[in-house]
């Protein structure tokens, strides 16, 4: 049985419930401000290994023969490498899965379907491009200029 007083148990509770919300409050300027490796934050660096591990689930025959090589590539090298290889690929697989679907739009005249897995993967890609403010792809000086 406590003998303390209302006023001190009260005291303690209000300590108590502060201290919680404190912790709370650090952990998420740990999670959503602390930049990490490449200047990134944990939950950006988690949001890149779901995507990857995503687009390596993207079918073969929804790219061209060109671009399956880059289906076989090392997975366990690129899950431990940096997020720039990541993102690199990621990139390569969005570009590769559009030349297919441009590809098939202009010999068959319509939109060519997809696995569900692949179609999951890029418009989750897209979106995560869209929400980091990526919207447009930014094009070389170089690809300015063969461009016509």
């Amino acid at each position: 049985m406590s003998y303390w007083k209302i006023k001190t148990w009260g005291s303690h509770l209000v300590q108590h419930l502060l201290n919680i919300t404190h912790r709370q409050w650090l952990y998420r300027n740990a999670r959503i401000h602390l930049r990490k490796a490449e200047g990134l934050t944990s939950s950006e660096h988690e949001d890149i290994f779901s995507l990857v591990k995503e687009m390596m689930l993207v079918d073969p025959a929804d790219l061209l023969p060109q671009h399956r090589q880059l289906l076989e590539q090392d997975y366990k090298q690129l899950g431990e490498g940096s997020t720039v290889a990541q993102k690199l690929w990621l990139q390569q697989m969005r570009s590769a899965v559009s030349a297919a679907d441009a590809t098939a739009r202009r010999d068959c005249g319509r939109r060519r379907r997809f696995s569900s897995l692949s179609t999951m993967a890029v418009r989750r890609y897209d979106d995560y491009r869209r929400e980091a403010g990526i919207d447009q792809t930014r094009r070389s000086n170089l690809a300015k200029r063969v461009q016509p």
